[in-house]
């Protein structure tokens, strides 16, 4: 039974991995399911055991790239560095976790959210939930008021938001160097903030 599941899981990566490739190579307009299969070397069949449509196929991999960075933020969240430098890692590996990720196929953002930005902003929720608990947990460690930490930590991931490739376009977002610059400066001020804000009476 394990080896059925994990098969089922390696054959579900092996797909978006080819979305990836053909996304860099068309952009997701233009690919088509048939590309897919092509591309991951299985049956369009077997796409739709896994995808119900392109759409389920652009959210998915988008979902992909936000699991990879929720497990980097637990494993940062969770380290033994001083709070301070958890919230900073957290929130830089935040941004620049999707931004690495999308870095080839970053020119075809924009018509995938385009083509999926309802379904995605309903999923959005959950991920941003899922993201703001990590940050309070970092920020209570630190010493902000526990009844105030959630309310930081979503404050923290709106001002943050501004530099998802999910937000602006990639031509507004610039090369991944100058997004990591321009982050590094709001979160010096975002720092300084949330532990000021947390700690007043």
């Amino acid at each position: 039974m394990a080896a059925s599941s994990s098969l089922r899981g390696s054959t579900k990566e092996t797909i978006l991995d080819a979305v990836d490739v053909l996304m860099a190579r068309y952009g997701f307009r233009k690919m088509s399911m048939e590309d897919v299969a092509r591309e991951a070397g299985v049956s369009k069949r077997t796409i739709y055991m896994y995808f119900r449509s392109k759409e389920d196929v652009g959210l998915s991999s988008i979902g992909r790239v936000v699991e990879n960075v929720e497990r980097e933020l637990e494993q940062i969240s969770s380290s033994s560095k001083p709070a301070e430098e958890r919230l900073r890692d957290c929130l830089t590996r935040r941004v620049m976790g999707r931004v690495e990720q999308v870095e080839a196929y970053a020119h075809s953002l924009d018509e995938l959210f385009e083509l999926v930005r309802p379904a995605y902003m309903a999923r959005r929720a959950q991920y941003f939930d899922r993201e703001r608990n990590l940050i309070a947990s970092v920020l209570r460690d630190g010493g902000v008021d526990p009844a105030k930490a959630t309310q930081v930590a979503g404050s923290l991931l709106l001002a943050t938001n501004a530099f998802l490739p999910y937000s602006l376009t990639v031509k507004e977002l610039g090369s991944p160097a100058l997004i990591s610059q321009r982050l590094a400066s709001m979160i010096d001020v975002l720092i300084d903030g949330a532990f000021a804000t947390g700690n007043k009476p």
